[in-house]
């Protein structure tokens, strides 16, 4: 079979069937999501998400564009084009495979990264990055990864063969393509291919991935995104590194950011900060605590309230026995919700009481040293042993770095237990950790003490002990997850009870919250089920009193550290955003904020927005009571004066915490002498 047509250029039809075999096996793994995630497109109109797919080809057109540009010149090279030269053939191909290799893995790995976030993959994947081995043993713990591995090669394998066949198809035409035919189309082609990669042709702005918010459905609008696109994007762009962050934060520029700052906070904020942009007040009682108690807190991992029974429990199972006893015996906040999607953000955000920012953890980057005044140094500035709990690698997230620079003194982690009570990559099971911290804080006879326990087990790979809590039915399809909640309870009621009636741990003040919430059935990208938390205080010397009392009023992670120092009665200085959820004097906006990478989600007065860098604004209508968003649909174009005011309050505090973050924290070092 002969070329048609002298003026045709082989490499341009090479690389144009190049792309669109790519955007078919784009939308192949597309329909793979979409029947892993059948649940969620439950509600979802048929034609709606067709429509997913049709969106979806700009997002997939895009990625292959910028490949298939580079495998175009690559086989356009002068004397060397592909048709000509076998050793040009062999290494356009091998580029062509690794980039569809490295694409079609990052495609496999959002399949359970979107089960898990409720997102497509993007750069906060990037996280964990310095530590490989830890994170590979977790997900090899805890997926299927051989199944996977197998569709992965599968569909590559199929991809080689194909291409191959085009490769050979256009190589048998007989003719090669004129050099100055060749010559002649590359300024049409590499156009052609940027205007796919741009994916608009609009002056003022490049696709985003803002622009697959199409419909009222999300996750409709999700699967519209190509996840090479959002992940590929944060790692290009990198809105982690100072410069780009700082850049977005400037962006976000409302004239009125300061009086907002006031309003939220509830604070006359003083010329010092408005300057500095740190916001700090010194918190003085009448009649300072002579005989303070301990704090013991408890962060649980993915201890969400939508599998507590009582706050919402969404299963027809028991999961919780031992917590909803104990919150008959103290004061539970039924409306509480996480910083943060992750245990890095609920672990900074609970201590030093300051909303998480995007980008890069804070806990790993250098300005992270010494830099945040919370309730480690407060309390180690009161005479208090600062001492942190974890049942594995201290070093993972940089826990222990940023905790011994930040006012925690002593760090038990896995190292400090018997080798033989390892489970998994996770370390050793929770009532393991709490057996160790009994002993631990049991010893110290006649010192105050600050102890942080953070619980592991109800993570992947959910490997529990052979312990009496109640397993679940075999033939519960999640049992493997709500076993590991079940255990995770069982671990914390032992532990209360152990220290219930040792006379070592009188007068001693327990919290209960969790780091992050759980997902169950979402309907946003940002959706509650993912925050919502308990907060349970209680007092060791009362637990044998039934007197719980339940508070709906709204707080977050940010308020733990105020409401804390409120219980206590010690004069401190506070540099946290947050308020005493207890102290009905407070002023202030009653609100929860939290973001996950370039989302803002935020609540007050029975609404709920989501501010979106670079993207559109939702707005929902929210049950104060249970936490649960009334519709899916959003109220933005039919209340848009509310979406703008929550919109802007929203971000003049975000962009408040990013700046009291980035201000030189050697002016608190007088605070902590």
């Amino acid at each position: 079979m002969r070329i048609s047509s002298r003026y045709i250029s082989a490499p341009a039809v090479f690389a144009i069937a190049i792309l669109l075999l790519q955007v078919i096996f784009f939308q192949l793994w597309r329909l793979i999501l979409l029947f892993q995630m059948s649940d969620d497109a439950q509600g979802v109109p048929v034609g709606i998400l067709f429509q997913s797919f049709v969106v979806g080809l700009r997002f997939d057109l895009a990625v292959s564009a910028y490949i298939a540009s580079a495998l175009f010149l690559l086989c356009t090279l002068p004397y060397l084009e592909v048709t000509r030269n076998t050793i040009v053939r062999r290494i356009s191909s091998v580029f062509l495979f690794l980039a569809t290799a490295i694409t079609f893995f990052i495609h496999l790995c959002d399949i359970e990264f979107f089960k898990f976030f409720n997102s497509r993959l993007n750069g906060s994947a990037l996280q964990w990055s310095d530590t490989p081995g830890f994170m590979f043993s977790m997900i090899w713990q805890t997926y299927p990864v051989v199944w996977y591995l197998l569709l992965y090669f599968f569909l590559l394998i199929l991809f080689v063969f194909l291409s191959v066949r085009i490769l050979r198809f256009i190589t048998s035409w007989g003719r090669y393509s004129s050099i100055w035919v060749n010559l002649f189309w590359i300024p049409f082609t590499i156009a052609f291919f940027a205007v796919l990669a741009r994916g608009r042709i609009e002056e003022k702005a490049p696709l985003t991935w803002g622009l697959a918010y199409f419909s009222k459905y999300d996750f409709a609008n999700q699967l519209a995104l190509n996840p090479t696109f959002t992940f590929l994007r944060d790692a290009i762009y990198d809105v982690g590194s100072k410069e780009n962050t700082r850049v977005k934060m400037e962006s976000i520029a409302f004239p009125k950011a300061d009086s907002l700052v006031r309003i939220l906070t509830g604070r006359q904020l003083s010329d010092r900060e408005l300057s500095s942009q740190r916001l700090h007040r010194e918190v003085t009682f009448s009649r300072e605590n002579g005989d303070p108690p301990n704090v013991i807190l408890i962060i649980m991992e993915s201890f969400g309230a939508s599998r507590i029974g009582c706050l919402e429990n969404r299963y027809s199972y028991d999961l919780t026995p031992c917590f909803d006893s104990l919150a008959c015996k103290g004061i539970l906040f039924t409306n509480c919700y996480s910083s943060g999607s992750h245990t890095y953000s609920g672990l900074f955000c609970t201590l030093y009481g300051n909303p998480l920012i995007f980008g890069k953890s804070i806990m790993k980057q250098v300005t992270g040293q010494n830099s945040f005044h919370g309730l480690p140094s407060i309390l180690r500035k009161h005479g208090y042993e600062t001492i942190f709990f974890t049942t594995h690698d201290p070093h993972f997230d940089n826990m222990q770095g940023f905790l011994m620079s930040n006012g925690m003194q002593r760090i038990i982690s896995l190292s400090d237990y018997d080798a033989s009570d390892k489970l998994s990559t996770l370390g050793v099971p929770d009532h393991v950790m709490f057996d160790k911290a009994v002993k631990e804080l049991g010893a110290l006879e006649n010192k105050k003490y600050f102890a942080v326990l953070l619980t592991a087990s109800n993570h992947g790979p959910w490997v529990v002990p052979d312990v009496p809590f109640g397993e679940l039915p075999e033939e519960e399809e999640d049992r493997l997850r709500l076993n590991a909640f079940k255990y995770s309870d069982w671990a914390l009621g032992r532990f209360i009870a152990a220290i219930a009636d040792d006379p070592h741990f009188s007068n001693t003040l327990i919290i209960i919250t969790a780091d992050n919430g759980m997902l169950f059935q979402p309907i946003g990208d940002m959706d509650l089920t993912q925050y919502h938390i308990p907060l349970l205080l209680l007092h060791t010397d009362s637990l044998n009193n039934l007197h719980g009392r339940q508070i709906s009023r709204l707080g977050s992670q940010i308020d733990i550290l105020s409401t804390i120092m409120g219980r206590l009665q010690l004069n401190y200085d506070d540099f946290s955003f947050g308020h005493d959820l207890l102290d009905s004097s407070e002023t202030g906006v009653k609100f929860a904020q939290f973001s996950d990478w370039l989302q803002v989600g935020y609540i007050e007065d029975g609404y709920y927005s989501v501010s979106r860098i670079d993207g559109p604004q939702a707005l929902y209508r929210v049950d104060t009571t249970s936490g649960r968003v009334a519709s899916p649909v959003s109220l933005v174009d039919s209340l848009p004066d509310l979406a703008t005011d929550l919109n802007r309050k929203a971000l003049a505090i975000f962009q408040r915490a990013y700046f009291n973050m980035m201000l030189p924290m050697r002016q608190l070092k007088k605070f902590e002498e």
